[in-house]
């Protein structure tokens, strides 16, 4: 009994002396400063000389680096969904456009 008891209490100890020894959390990573002067508009979307859509996003900021966002809406499926352009750097236009024939109900601004 009295061998287990020295077991436990060298365990626990070893065990306060690691969480005392461990290094320090780092820390955290500075965030860029978000995009200014953001302007974002929808526009028609062409594929082809014939097939035009309600669905091309785009975004222009002033300052910062951002992709644009895009909430698209397929009236067929009555389903709604996301899509996100490439990353650019101001004053670069971001744009995305939405699968053929689907609307594009909001253009959003994301920091990148």
């Amino acid at each position: 009994m009295l061998k287990r008891t020295m077991v436990t209490l060298a365990t626990a100890v070893l065990g306060l002396s690691a969480l005392a020894a461990a290094p320090a959390q780092a820390a955290p990573v500075a965030q860029a400063d978000p995009p200014t002067g953001c302007v974002t508009w929808i526009e028609w979307a062409h594929e082809g000389p014939n097939v035009h859509w309600y669905g091309g996003g785009k975004v222009q900021c002033d300052t910062g680096t951002y992709q644009a966002k895009v909430v698209c809406y397929s009236g067929q499926h009555g389903m709604g969904y996301v899509l996100y352009g490439n990353t650019v750097e101001a004053p670069d236009v971001a744009a995305v456009t939405c699968n053929p024939g689907h609307v594009a109900q909001s253009v959003h601004v994301v920091p990148a």
